[in-house]
């Protein structure tokens, strides 16, 4: 069982790593993040890009979304109420979130994607009190 729970953080910290966020700048009211290897996922993941984007909007206070997988770059516009910091919290909480249910997801997605989307969904609004 030790095993499995350092299998699954070393896989974990991989991901992380590949995907890895760099803030390129932030104005009032906009995010700029770089995500590394954004570029280089295959049609395959692009199609999770929707259901992405709404667990990110679930944080009250994000606007919109934009991003080019030919730059990796991603904008994000928000409201006032948020800090930088909370976003970038945020998306790593989805991030691990996604990783952890990564069996799970790719078990049911297929057959049952409505399943897989409100689990998601509801581990993330029961996970949003940890950034404010």
């Amino acid at each position: 069982e030790l095993e499995g729970g350092i299998m699954m953080s070393l896989k974990k910290q991989l991901i992380k790593n590949y995907i890895k966020m760099q803030l390129l700048s932030n104005m009032p009211g906009e995010l700029h993040i770089r995500m590394a290897n954004l570029s280089n996922l295959s049609k395959d993941y692009v199609e999770f890009a929707p259901y992405v984007y709404d667990a990110i909007k679930l944080l009250n206070g994000i606007n919109d979304i934009q991003v080019n997988f030919t730059t990796g770059e991603v904008v994000i516009l928000y409201s006032q109420v948020l800090r930088p910091e909370q976003i970038i919290r945020w998306i790593n909480i989805i991030i691990d979130t996604a990783i952890d249910y990564m069996d799970f997801i790719a078990a049911k997605w297929e057959s049952d994607r409505q399943q897989v989307i409100q689990t998601l969904n509801q581990t993330l609004i029961n996970k949003l009190q940890k950034v404010y």
